[in-house]
């Protein structure tokens, strides 16, 4: 068992990334909220409208105080690392999880990059391993720390270069 938090943090535009992504769902939800609500008014209902404006508000506030958050928490509470066991990752704020994924399961190494992502600059590397769990991803890494990260994991792993 490994008793002490892996060495690497993830790149500190992830928090960033994190609150925006948080606040574009936000949106979406104030969004249906006042299309609920303009529909319900539309319609002669005023108190469902009334309800529905207020209920959504306070659901609207909460989500975007989360959005502000939990990326700031998400951030300090994850961390990797690769050890001579796998790939060592620590992450959670509530629950804490510590997984170690051995070297010789990890079946395949790959970056993903959404446009969002790609706009920070940011770089997710998902890694499938031979469990049922199926794998696990770092979420928010600088290009060039995702690049040598895969490098280092498919030669452990002993992949092909180019997996």
């Amino acid at each position: 068992m490994i008793l002490r938090e892996p060495a690497h943090p993830l790149d500190p535009r992830v928090r960033t990334y994190w609150l925006v992504q948080g606040l574009i769902g936000s949106g979406v939800l104030a969004a249906f909220v006042i299309a609920g609500t303009v529909i319900a008014a539309l319609a002669g209902a005023s108190t469902a409208a009334w309800l529905i404006g207020a209920l959504g508000g306070v659901a609207v506030v909460g989500a975007a105080a989360l959005a502000v958050a939990v990326p700031w928490l998400d951030y300090r509470h994850y961390r990797y690392e690769v050890t001579d066991l796998g790939l060592y990752v620590a992450r959670g704020w509530l629950w804490r999880r510590h997984q170690v994924v051995p070297h010789a399961r990890v079946q395949t190494v790959e970056t993903t990059v959404g446009p969002l992502m790609r706009a920070f600059g940011l770089v997710s590397v998902d890694i499938t391993t031979a469990a049922s769990g199926g794998g696990l991803s770092i979420p928010g890494l600088a290009p060039d720390v995702a690049d040598r990260l895969v490098q280092e994991l498919a030669l452990r792993a002993g992949l092909e270069e180019g997996t």
